[in-house]
């Protein structure tokens, strides 16, 4: 999956919060209380219990551009949503501000440093 695919749900021009392109997908918004990443054990179980399993693909919002070589990146990484593959994948990640999203584009997930916000078609 591509990063352009996301626009067929989602206003991917800012990245200051989650912007559904469907406004009858219902959105949940929080701040973040982990103090690495975005979602804690208890959230991500509330909102991925339907998802588990499936593999995820994760975006950065913003392309970084190499000040040596003016070629531009977005970081992205892909892999099984499970509680550990997630909270790994949070610890880890250098992505600052994200999009996690299913191949099947049916949810999203957007986590920036002051809030997380998820829809998911109804």
């Amino acid at each position: 999956m591509e990063f352009i695919e996301l626009n067929q749900i989602v206003d991917t021009s800012t990245d200051i919060e989650l912007s559904v392109r469907d406004s009858e997908w219902p959105k949940v918004v929080s701040s973040i209380t982990t103090s690495t990443g975005w979602l804690n054990k208890f959230e991500f179980n509330s909102l991925f219990s339907s998802y588990t399993n499936q593999v995820v693909f994760a975006f950065e919002s913003f392309e970084r551009i190499s000040k040596s070589t003016g070629t531009k990146k977005r970081l992205t990484s892909s892999f099984e949503l499970t509680w550990d593959n997630f909270d790994e994948f949070q610890k880890n990640t250098d992505i600052l501000f994200l999009y996690l999203v299913s191949s099947k584009l049916s949810w999203v997930f957007y986590g920036n440093r002051d809030q997380w916000a998820f829809s998911a078609r109804p």
